[in-house]
C-alpha cells in the first residue's frame, strides 16, 4: 500500500475477543521501528527522503502534519490525533509540530543507521 502522497491509514482490528484487541498499524515490509518521544512545541522533519518511507502511529498526543510535492507551493495539512497512523511517502516534503508531548512509533521501508538515514534524507527550510 506504498501511496503517492501523505495519508492518514486506518487501523484494522485483526482480532478482538474478551482478552482485547489485536489492531494492525503496518502491513509492509520495515527494516526499522523507532519510539520517538517529541517535546511539546518541538518541530521534527523539514525534509524529504529519496527512497524511504515511513509509517508515524500516535501513542499518544497529536501531530500538526504538513506536507508538499517537491516542486509545488502548495502546502498540505493533516491533524494526526492519538491512534491514528500516517503514511509518508518518499520525494514528499514533510514536517511535523507537536503542540502536546508526543509519543510515536515510526516504522521505516529503509535502516536508520545513521549512513543510511543521512545518505537518504535531504533537509529542506519547511516549517520553521
Amino acid at each position: 500500500m506504498v501511496s503517492k502522497k501523505s495519508i492518514i491509514i486506518k487501523n484494522e482490528i485483526r482480532d478482538k475477543d474478551n482478552r482485547g484487541e489485536i489492531i494492525s498499524i503496518v502491513d509492509e515490509n520495515i527494516k526499522n521501528v523507532s519510539l520517538i518521544t517529541c517535546k511539546a512545541g518541538s518541530i521534527r522533519s523539514n525534509h524529504y527522503h529519496h527512497t524511504d518511507f515511513h509509517y508515524m502511529h500516535v501513542l499518544k498526543g497529536e501531530i500538526d502534519y504538513f506536507y508538499k510535492e517537491i516542486n509545488s507551493k502548495k502546502i498540505n495539512y493533516l491533524k494526526v490525533k492519538e491512534g491514528e497512523n500516517i503514511f509518508t511517502p518518499p520525494k514528499e516534503i514533510h514536517a511535523t509540530y507537536f503542540p502536546l508531548k508526543t509519543i510515536l512509533i515510526v516504522s521505516s521501508k529503509n535502516p536508520r543507521d545513521r549512513k543510511t538515514y543521512e545518505n537518504d534524507t535531504v533537509r529542506v527550510e519547511f516549517i520553521l
